[in-house]
């Protein structure tokens, strides 16, 4: 299974654009990879020349909203043009720009679902832009804690996830090597698990908790779970039983975030999971 070259070549620019900001921390050389993937999507089709602009407007916002020498008024209103487009590119919403289809209904066993996977351009490219401009800079805890403290909040959500979505009948022990491996890995990490942490936990986690302050008790932890029922909202199209493991995966992730300050941390922990899923249990649920 695999994607001509053609197409995958501007979500491999976005992968190393993610790689240089968190590697070296330089935002101008991942923002030049990133330039680069748009010029790469527009030949492949999967950006019309109507799309590059709203991602170039989407681009111009998050960098405006973050510029503290910015006016006020200017920088929420970047902000609202961060806010709508977020929600469009995330929804796929955007008209003019293409998602690539990876796997078309392949069943990854016996007794699993068929699954149908694409390759999101506009939320991948949506999740790095918010990740170089908006959750940047970080805290830096000591490693080793932090290393510790996500191994071990990761082992407990996947435990406490994937086992209530089986003791529900959601899912079922099925290990596995699974074929789609190659194409499921990149685009579940990249344009699942670093856009939608980014969101979720980089921004809105982070900011919730900071306007909450002096305002409710223990705010963050008030952020974090928010946050949590709030990505398990956003599920809501696989149901009321994927909504409740959502909330619950979401709690695991914020958690990551509250313990370490880092974006990554929650990234590692959604990916994580997920992968034991893809691993374990029938995937994405039984048929």
């Amino acid at each position: 299974m695999a994607v001509d070259f053609t197409y995958a070549l501007p979500y491999l620019l976005l992968w190393a654009a993610f790689g240089a900001a968190m590697v070296t921390g330089r935002r101008s050389v991942a923002l030049g990879f990133t330039a680069l993937s748009l010029a790469a999507a527009v030949p492949a089709g999967i950006v019309e020349w109507a799309g590059l602009a709203v991602l170039a407007l989407f681009a111009g916002a998050c960098l405006a909203a973050v510029r503290p020498e910015s006016p006020r008024t200017r920088r929420a209103l970047a902000w609202g043009v961060v806010v709508v487009l977020t929600a469009a590119l995330a929804t796929n919403q955007v008209p003019w720009v293409h998602n690539v289809l990876a796997l078309d209904r392949v069943y990854v066993s016996a007794s699993s679902a068929d699954f149908t996977l694409y390759w999101d351009y506009d939320k991948g490219f949506a999740g790095i832009l918010l990740y170089l401009a908006c959750v940047q800079p970080q805290e830096n805890p000591p490693w080793r804690r932090a290393i510790v403290a996500t191994g071990a909040i990761a082992i407990l959500a996947t435990v406490v996830t994937l086992g209530t979505a089986t003791a529900v009948g959601y899912t079922a022990w099925d290990p596995k090597w699974p074929a789609i491996l190659g194409v499921w890995v990149p685009s579940n990490l990249l344009l699942t698990c670093v856009s939608e942490e980014t969101v979720f936990r980089g921004i809105l986690q982070r900011h919730l908790g900071r306007s909450l302050r002096g305002r409710v008790p223990a705010p963050a932890l008030v952020a974090l779970l928010a946050c949590a029922a709030a990505f398990g909202v956003v599920h809501i199209a696989g149901g009321t039983t994927y909504v409740l493991l959502a909330t619950l995966a979401g709690i695991g992730y914020g958690a990551a975030y509250y313990v370490t300050g880092r974006v990554e941390a929650s990234i590692l922990v959604h990916f994580l999971l997920n992968l034991t899923h893809l691993f374990l249990f029938t995937y994405p649920f039984a048929a």
